[in-house]
């Protein structure tokens, strides 16, 4: 016959097996974060071993099964790390973006001084605006999100002010879709008559 203390310690294992780990969720979530950081860095192989090593750990990570797609079809392009302005850009993970109602020219601000301040200077991004000054100041930004990296907070900025965007060597320039119309003013009325 076995002892209370056997069934209990019997019971606490096969629980323990059961539940699972937080800390085990914990690395899974760390290691996609990495395979992230890595796939952003242009490093697709590394990528995709992380990506595969989390999809066995948890094979209905979505977002690891996405990257891990994403990540393989980079390979087969052959295509290596961005180098240019957009490729450093894509490198910096802004920690947090909170905007409300903010002009469109402040957003560009702060994005510019941001990855000066993320990367320590060794990325200066210029934000250009190709708008008015109007467009600038009454095109207003509603957006939270959190650790993206900044390509990805330009493109959904660039969404909300329904502008498109170009990388060039050293600036990102945004150009409204519409550009504003001038106002116009009526003809004035003219008093002839035809006889």
């Amino acid at each position: 016959m076995k002892s209370p203390l056997f069934w209990s310690l019997a019971i606490l294992l096969a629980t323990s097996l059961t539940l699972p780990s937080t800390s085990a969720q914990d690395t899974v979530q760390n290691k996609y974060n990495e395979g992230v950081l890595l796939f952003n860095a242009g490093k697709y192989r590394e990528a995709l071993v992380i990506f595969e090593e989390v999809l066995a750990r948890k094979p209905d990570f979505v977002y690891a099964r996405n990257y891990s797609i994403k990540a393989r079809g980079m390979i087969a392009r052959n295509a290596g790390p961005k180098n240019n302005l957009e490729g450093k850009l894509s490198r910096i993970i802004v920690p947090e973006i909170n905007f409300s109602g903010a002009p469109l020219g402040d957003v560009l601000d702060y994005f510019s001084a941001r990855s000066t301040e993320l990367t320590g200077g060794s990325v200066a991004a210029n934000f250009i605006y190709k708008g008015t000054p109007e467009q600038r100041q009454n095109t207003l930004i509603t957006l939270s999100l959190r650790a993206i990296p900044l390509t990805e907070a330009i493109k959904y900025v660039v969404q909300l002010s329904q502008s498109t965007v170009e990388y060039e060597e050293h600036a990102v320039v945004i150009e409204p879709n519409q550009p504003a119309q001038p106002a116009t003013t009526p003809a004035p009325a003219t008093g002839s008559t035809f006889e």
